[in-house]
């Protein structure tokens, strides 16, 4: 039977084209569950994953029922926190958000300490346009990392920007924040800078960009922000500096990378701007 399962999603991935091979491992997977629930009916465990894996192929309903099954079949504390997250973080992505935020919500009252809930109900206050509750939820869900990731101060300015009058003030507080603990990375600046444009503090946007090492503000991308930021303090000579300098250090580059399309994009802004 299983031989005769895999023969038949073999010729799907073959021959429909909508059929993709990660939906097709996913199905194999699931049909492996299947096959185990046949004789370990009351496994909490073996439901709980082939939740997931319907999770995965967004089968809302057939995973809402996997994990009914799983609660069904444990006693175990810990193993029912998991199944509520699971089942808190699929309402989540079946764009249930209601539903998701009571889920998670029970989750953290166990154990204010799990990661996962605090981070998923984050992004169900997101979607509830709760921008305060998701910010200061993504907060505690950062401070119980060692060391958030770049990605995570990034997601967290941009819940912080969404809430009126003092949003983005808070967005760039948290941007500081995570450029002094894991320093200069240049997606963070780089928001950082925009953030502060957005303010129109063009000079806080300045003295972020020298904050980068000086191997990176000397990229010509960064020469034509801050020739741009210059323009807007009307501080002509220095933008046109700023241009000029791009524009050399893409001249002194080998050909290949000069007339890589991207190089190539920049240098033609770069001498739109200057005034010869």
């Amino acid at each position: 039977m299983r031989v005769f399962y895999k023969i038949i999603i073999l010729f799907l991935t073959l021959n429909c084209p909508g059929v993709s091979m990660a939906h097709v491992e996913v199905d194999l997977r699931v049909q492996h569950y299947d096959d185990l629930l046949l004789s370990q009916t009351d496994d909490a465990h073996l439901y709980l994953q082939r939740g997931e894996l319907h999770g995965e192929n967004r089968h809302w309903e057939l995973a809402w029922r996997d994990f009914q099954s799983a609660l069904k079949n444990t006693h175990d504390d810990n193993l029912r926190l998991d199944i509520w997250f699971y089942m808190g973080r699929m309402r989540l992505q079946a764009g249930m958000p209601d539903e998701a935020k009571i889920l998670l919500s029970k989750v953290i009252a166990l154990d204010p300490r799990y990661k996962s809930a605090r981070l998923n109900l984050a992004r169900t206050y997101l979607a509830l346009e709760e921008y305060d509750l998701a910010t200061d939820e993504m907060d505690s869900f950062m401070s119980l990392l060692n060391r958030p990731t770049p990605d995570q101060f990034i997601e967290r300015a941009m819940m912080a920007k969404s809430i009126e009058i003092e949003g983005l003030s808070k967005a760039i507080e948290g941007l500081n924040d995570g450029i002094d603990r894991l320093g200069p990375i240049v997606t963070l600046i780089e928001l950082l800078v925009d953030s502060y444009l957005e303010q129109d503090e063009t000079q806080l946007a300045l003295s972020a960009i020298e904050r980068l090492p000086g191997s990176v503000k000397a990229l010509p991308r960064w020469q034509l922000k801050k020739g741009d930021i210059y323009y807007l303090q009307m501080r002509f000579v220095d933008a046109q500096a700023a241009y000029q300098n791009g524009l050399n250090t893409i001249n002194t580059m080998p050909t290949h990378r000069q007339l890589m399309p991207a190089v190539q994009a920049l240098k033609n802004q770069l001498e739109g701007k200057l005034i010869y």
